[in-house]
């Protein structure tokens, strides 16, 4: 295996097999196609499990996945060119882009390239296919490409095979395939019976010369390496009605010596939008199109960085971006390599998701900010889940949801100084009635305001952040240093956004003084014995037992206290560093931060499922990347104690530096869940990439604290960088409220800031809106 990074367009391109199922997830934000590196995956419509389009079960090959057959008439012979594992190429790649996979190939002198992308105005993708004869003479090809159909409800496909078969429709028309079912559940509960209000097609320019619908037909006494279809030089014309359903076409080409032809292969849901009409010329442009929607919308908008180092440029710029658009329209689905799908969307997911994109896009994401206030219910508690196909939501039981939904408002706010919203009126989930987001956002804090224990902190319920502790405090007694944390930040914002609005809020000062010294008096620990060692416990138990203190067996400290302490202001300054210097002393290792340590071996009822993960493995001591951006961010506040740190672990974990990482075996291009940490048989594999919330925070993580770069009430506010020590000259352009700034970064050893040309007395940028570009140089 051997890979490689265009510095220009971002490509990855993959030489050899990887060592895990690499993919890219391509999204217009209604139609969506994981794609791995051999084509395979997952393809649906608005919802992974709802509207699935193909037959997706990870880490199984059972099913047809988007395959490209070749059978040479002269010869007899027949290949796949997804297949790496089963025929021997010449070459075999991959290229990984930014919308798009490319596959290359070369086999008995027939080089192919195989183009799967989603055109951004389209519920479709296309396969574009080429194929070039470099034999020196004339070849006569026959070309298939099939696909495996769920249609509709994904997991009943999976679970109930051969019941719900019997309600699979394919038709035929015009050379183009249709399909759909007479039964269609959309529900998380219940059993609404109607049929699938969605037809899939399949078409081809140009028109194919054959087709099956009929899985047991195409694939006859064959295999899904070698289709019987493809043996015998033809399909059989099936009709699958109540059977295994896919889409086959097979189509005939003659190439003359160093010709190339094309064939392409469109899949879709017919709407007002998207007809089975596949053109050739219009996919080229639809693809220049798409080429040209990531380049304005995601690369060049919003804030771009040009550093020394090119795999930060390349990847902050691109990759990170990129994962944050694919996060914000999937939020935390399970619709991945990782699990076939889930029906519901995470309420924390889909808030934190807006973060990655706020620079960039702010009008989806206020429209989906508001979208989200309406899982709000009159109380104040919000939904912990809830399912986008009918809005079903239940109340949450996990004290920090609510308080999600206030910190990703103060976001935009700060972001886009629309102040305006905060007085519109919305209703609540479970009630008509109406009031001003601003009061939403009240009751959000007052309620978990109200969700505190006998040491004056936040319940712990069914969990906090880290849902594995979800037994610690089931029984309503439990609390939690971490969700207390989260409240304390969430009021001290609160107060800084109210006296901005000329508002009384004696009431949370009083709150945050109390919540301060609950912090300190019971969840602080200070350890002689460990050099007068100090840090935040995790919480308490239902039974009052301490989590996370050097008195327990084990999981004796979690790095999320020591950080939200820095976040929060939860202490003195004396104490921040004691919290940090123990997160490294304690906790750093080879991918940064462990999330706990040490890891739990038995399982605890006391505490929950994090103890029954294998040792170093998601929850239970792993290196979880979204703690670590927090960490990140932590650190980067307490240069003078810490210098590089802040950078250092940031780095560490930056994906393109597991390039041809054997170990790593995820793709190196997007962010993982977490690293595998070192009590872990898998240590340093990672795991659950894609849809999760480490590329939001590290993105902001890099521009908000390493780039010093933050943007605030009343502007941009710049804190000093924590830039490498070999990093001297660093440009940067942010567009924030109508205006464009170019920042160059010098390192002189003196921090100062100069607007336009003049020095400023202080460190926030003068606000303007005047639509300029504006110079900003920022000495350090």
């Amino acid at each position: 295996m051997k890979t490689s990074v265009n510095l220009e367009n971002a490509e990855i391109t993959l030489e050899g097999i990887p060592p895990s199922n690499w993919s890219v997830i391509l999204t217009n934000g209604r139609y969506t196609a994981l794609v791995l590196y051999n084509g395979t995956g997952h393809s649906f419509y608005e919802h992974p499990t709802f509207n699935s389009i193909i037959k997706w079960i990870p880490k199984m090959n059972s099913q047809l996945g988007r395959f490209i057959y070749i059978k040479d008439m002269e010869t007899d012979e027949n290949w796949c060119l997804n297949l790496p594992l089963i025929y021997k190429f010449d070459t075999w790649k991959v290229n990984f882009g930014i919308g798009y996979l490319k596959i290359e190939t070369i086999k008995n002198q027939i080089s192919s390239e195989l183009t799967y992308f989603v055109p951004v105005d389209k519920d479709l993708e296309y396969w574009l296919i080429k194929i070039k004869n470099e034999s020196k003479r004339k070849k006569k090809l026959k070309i298939f490409s099939a696909v495996e159909l769920s249609l509709g409800n994904l997991q009943p496909s999976i679970l109930d095979p051969y019941a719900y078969e019997l309600f699979v429709r394919t038709w035929v028309k015009d050379k183009t395939l249709y399909a759909t079912k007479t039964l269609w559940n959309d529900k998380t509960t219940g059993k609404s019976e109607k049929s699938w209000d969605k037809i899939a097609f399949f078409s081809s320019d140009p028109a194919p010369e054959s087709f099956d619908s009929l899985k047991s037909a195409f694939i006859g006494d064959g295999t899904i390496e070698l289709p019987q279809a493809v043996k015998e030089g033809w399909c059989f014309e099936s009709i699958a009605n109540g059977r295994e359903a896919v889409f086959a076409f097979q189509h005939e080409i003659e190439v003359e010596d160093d010709e190339e032809k094309e064939i392409l292969i469109s899949l879709g849901i017919l709407n007002e939008r998207t007809k089975p009409e596949a053109k050739i010329e219009i996919a080229k442009d639809d693809f220049k199109k798409m080429l040209l929607f990531y380049k304005n919308e995601l690369i060049e908008k919003g804030v771009k960085i040009q550093t020394p180092d090119e795999n930060i440029n390349v990847f902050v710029n691109h990759w990170n971006k990129y994962q944050n658009w694919i996060c914000f329209h999937w939020h935390r689905y399970s619709a991945s390599n990782y699990v076939a799908g889930f029906d519901v969307v995470g309420f924390r997911d889909a808030l934190q998701s807006i973060l990655g994109i706020l620079p960039l896009n702010q009008n989806i994401c206020r429209e989906r900010l508001l979208y989200l206030l309406k899982f709000q219910f009159k109380n104040g508690n919000t939904c912990h889940n809830f399912n986008p196909i009918d809005n079903f939501a239940t109340p949450s039981n996990q004290s920090d949801d609510p308080l999600w939904l206030c910190i990703t408002t103060f976001e935009y706010l700060k972001e886009t100084g629309d102040f305006e919203i905060l007085w519109q009126n919305f209703n609540y989930y479970n009630s008509d009635e109406e009031s001003s987001v601003y009061e939403h956002l009240k009751r959000a804090i007052d309620f978990v305001l109200g969700l505190r224990g006998k040491h004056g902190l936040v319940l712990l319920r069914d969990g906090d952040w880290n849902d594995a502790l979800n037994l610690a405090g089931i029984n309503g007694i439990g609390e939690s240093t971490l969700a207390s944390m989260i409240l304390l930040y969430t009021i001290n914002e609160w107060i800084k956004l109210n006296k901005l609005l000329n508002i009384d809020v004696e009431k949370y000062e009083i709150e945050r003084k109390n919540l301060f010294d609950s912090l300190n008096k019971h969840c602080y620990e200070e350890y002689k014995k460990l050099n007068n060692t100090g840090w935040f416990i995790r919480g308490f138990t239902d039974d009052g037992e301490k989590i996370g203190s050097y008195f327990s067996k084990e999981g004796k400290i979690y790095i999320e206290p020591q950080v939200w302490a820095v976040l929060s202001e939860a202490c003195d300054e004396e104490r921040k560093i004691k919290c940090l210097k123990s997160a490294i002393e304690f906790l750093e290792s080879t991918y940064g931060f462990l999330l706990l340590d040490p890891a739990y071996t038995k399982p605890d009822e006391k505490l929950g499922i994090i103890t029954r993960f294998v040792a170093g493995e998601k929850e239970n001591a792993s290196f979880f990347i979204h703690a670590n951006a927090w960490a990140v961010m932590a650190f980067s506040t307490l240069t003078g104690e810490f210098k590089d740190k802040a950078f250092e672990i940031y780095s560490k974990l930056l994906p393109l530096r597991f390039l041809n990482d054997r170990r790593y075996k995820a793709e190196p291009f997007v962010y993982p869940q977490y690293i595998c940490g070192k009590d872990s048989p898998h240590f340093g594999e990672a795991s659950f990439t894609w849809l999760t919330s480490s590329p939001t925070w590290m993105f902001k993580a890099f521009y908000e604290c390493i780039c010093g770069i933050k943007p605030d009430y009343n502007g941009i506010r710049i804190t000093k960088p924590v830039f490498p020590s070999n990093w001297d000259k660093i440009l940067l352009k942010r567009i924030f409220r109508n205006c464009v700034y170019e920042f160059k970064f010098e390192r002189t050893g003196e921090f100062h800031i100069k607007f336009d040309g003049q020095k400023l007395s202080e460190n926030t940028l003068p606000l303007c809106g005047c639509g300029k570009i504006h110079l900003i140089e920022i000495f350090f």
